[in-house]
């Protein structure tokens, strides 16, 4: 522990004196923004540092008087003989214009505390990525989302804002709450849990999936603001138009693939089929029968082409299907007819 805590204090003196750059910048930044005992250990590196500049400026500036003002004179060795009232002296020369720097340091470190950057991640249709957040909080964005967030967290929640779908790995901060706004007045609410929210502008509704950990569901219906609680293994799927929730058990497994480049059809109905595909190979897909909702199917595909997959439908369940447009000519968006 002491190691650690002695190689983060090197990095500090390293990050305040400008020194480092690129992943390590943003590292040390991470480690300060993680916890209030991190904080402190970081103001007070700081106000070593500042002490250090101020008394080596001040050496800098009296070094030329203090020689001509010695010129072999004895004057050196005098003051080595009452060495002690002279520091005291100089200790309070330095200490008013030393405190009143260090006071008004710590003034501008709370200030901007209180002032954090948005930022606004947004994945490619058809493409995924992963990033961390300021607390640590590992997320995954699935294809054309939109996802918000402050550079640094300082208020007593942790609060972003959601388009699209994400997969969250929650860092446990048992004193700041981690809140997921959605669209359509919802939000997803934890402390330290693992989860996934499936919450795109347009669509119909929101489904939210617990793995690990416990989650509160927040939606508006007709009568104002209400919670829902969901335990691990569980799926809960929220109507926006008729605000009604329903819930379903679940492995996880088909609604989390996608974060590891999969898709796992576990008996998947044909429309929660084509929306995975549609999310994964930035399809629009049309359904002419509708009977043909009734199919369900399983397997797991990894690196196979939409054609392949579309080909196992065709063999499986006897459902054909089509290219409405060109599928080589570069558009915003393919479509394909199912009949």
């Amino acid at each position: 522990m002491n190691e650690q805590l002695t190689n983060i204090e090197q990095r500090l003196f390293d990050y305040y004196d400008g020194k480092l750059k690129g992943a390590e910048l943003y590292e040390v930044k991470s480690w300060i923004e993680a916890s209030d005992e991190n904080r402190r250990t970081a103001r007070r590196i700081y106000s070593l540092l500042l002490a250090v500049d101020v008394y080596e400026a001040q050496k800098e500036t009296d070094t030329e008087k203090a020689l001509k003002k010695v010129k072999g004179k004895g004057i050196v060795s005098r003051r080595t003989g009452n060495w002690w009232q002279w520091a005291q002296r100089a200790a309070a020369v330095l200490f008013l214009p030393l405190l009143t720097l260090i006071v008004w340091q710590q003034v501008r470190i709370a200030q901007d505390e209180r002032l954090a950057e948005t930022f606004e991640i947004r994945t490619n249709p058809g493409m995924t990525t992963r990033l961390t957040l300021p607390d640590g909080t590992l997320v995954y964005l699935n294809s054309g989302s939109v996802l918000s967030y402050p550079s640094k967290f300082v208020e007593d929640a942790r609060t972003v804002s959601l388009s699209g779908e994400a997969y969250f790995e929650v860092a446990k901060d048992p004193q700041r709450r981690f809140i997921v706004h959605t669209p359509q007045q919802s939000a997803v609410e934890v402390l330290g849990t693992h989860f996934n929210v499936e919450a795109y502008e347009n669509d119909a509704c929101i489904t939210t999936t617990l793995t690990e950990g416990e989650v509160r569901f927040l939606y508006r219906d007709g009568r104002g603001m209400k919670r829902a609680m969901l335990s691990p293994g569980q799926k809960l799927v929220y109507d926006v138009s008729t605000h009604e929730l329903t819930r379903y058990e679940t492995s996880g497994k088909s609604e989390l693939s996608w974060k590891d480049g999969q898709i796992i059809f576990d008996n998947t109905p044909l429309p929660e089929a084509l929306r995975m595909l549609g999310k994964r190979f930035n399809v629009d897909f049309i359904v002419k029968n509708p009977s043909l909702n009734k199919n369900r199917f399983t397997g797991t595909f990894t690196t196979q082409r939409l054609e392949k997959i579309l080909k196992y439908f065709e063999i499986s369940s006897h459902i054909h299907w089509r290219y409405l447009n060109d599928p080589n000519i570069n558009q915003e968006k393919i479509q394909i007819e199912i009949y």
